[in-house]
């Protein structure tokens, strides 16, 4: 059994040998002996931190948490510059484990334009599994609150829904997927960013409100908005883009695909159809679902009725609470 952090070697071989530097706000990083990382930035610091504790390879848990945090600069008009990274990982597992963590983060982070500036890394027992959890910085000259939400407004998703969750069940390792859908779930992995659309819509005047649709779905992420602008809202399940492979195993675990963790997938608020010509431009999808009310949060159901909705946790918990069976 090994507790404890790395030795100062394994540190520099496996963390810190990882990690490049290009952003050129950031004045001190991640090194020996150095306790803090130091970033200048011009206009508003925004600040999110993301843990991922889900049982997935290690590969993918680098690369989520770097995304997930990320996406969360990114929904708040802001541009991603640096991200301290905590990987915390059980006794028995190995120094190879926490290489291809960082391994992965970092090559996430030159995707992002991210500099990863520090963290920590240790072997603990208080985790059966390992745990990594990111706080990105970032910089904007528009701070996009969701307080911008307005009556009328229409309400946006890009992409597709519930990619990260599909992602999450594919890499349990008990599906059987055709090439096809081997092929999705490639593709799911690498649009689970919102970087792109959302340098769009932050130079989108009409645009009032973005959000990264994480735990709860896009029902929870439209539920979240408009409780925090006490708006209301409706939302039409017939109009959700959720693929024929998300639903298929949503339905093998009795998941709502509507409130499966949906990384990838941005909502936004709109006045005007402007952003959504600009996105398609780019060849980034983008699906009215609902407008914004003064009354509750509604969701009209495909088969005509309709509920009052709000924040729940996520149908993720589903899968994992039957797997641990």
């Amino acid at each position: 059994m090994r507790l404890g952090k790395l030795t100062a070697e394994e540190l520099q071989r496996l963390v810190l040998d990882k990690l490049e530097g290009r952003r050129k706000e950031v004045v001190l990083s991640a090194a020996q002996g150095e306790d803090c990382a130091a970033v200048v930035a011009d206009g508003y610091l925004l600040f999110s931190s993301d843990p991922i504790t889900a049982a997935m390879p290690a590969k993918s848990l680098g690369s989520l948490a770097v995304s997930v945090c990320c996406n969360d600069i990114v929904s708040c008009g802001g541009e991603p510059v640096a991200l301290l990274l905590t990987v915390i990982v059980p006794p028995s597992a190995s120094t190879a484990e926490i290489e291809e963590i960082m391994t992965a983060a970092q090559q996430k982070a030159c995707e992002l334009d991210v500099d990863i500036v520090g963290g920590h890394t240790e072997f603990s027992d208080c985790v059966v599994r390992p745990i990594v959890s990111a706080t990105a910085i970032g910089k904007t000259k528009r701070l996009m609150s969701k307080s911008a939400l307005k009556v009328g407004d229409k309400l946006y998703v890009t992409k597709e829904l519930g990619m990260e969750g599909t992602t999450i069940i594919a890499d349990g390792g008990k599906e059987q997927l055709s090439e096809d859908e081997t092929s999705i779930i490639m593709r799911y992995r690498e649009g689970l960013d919102v970087g792109d659309e959302g340098e769009i819509l932050r130079a989108c005047p009409s645009v009032g409100v973005m959000h990264d649709i994480t735990e709860g779905g896009v029902i929870g992420a439209v539920a979240e908005i408009c409780l925090g602008a006490r708006l209301g809202a409706n939302i039409y399940e017939s109009e959700f883009p959720i693929s024929v492979l998300t639903r298929r195993l949503c339905e093998k675990y009795g998941i709502d695909p509507a409130r499966l963790i949906s990384s990838g997938s941005m909502l936004f608020s709109a006045s005007s159809g402007e952003a959504v010509l600009k996105l398609k431009e780019k060849g980034i999808a983008a699906t009215l679902i609902g407008e914004v009310t003064d009354g509750d949060v509604r969701l009209f159901k495909s088969d005509g009725t309709s509920l009052k909705v709000r924040p729940e946790p996520d149908e993720m918990y589903k899968y994992f609470e039957r797997c641990d069976k």
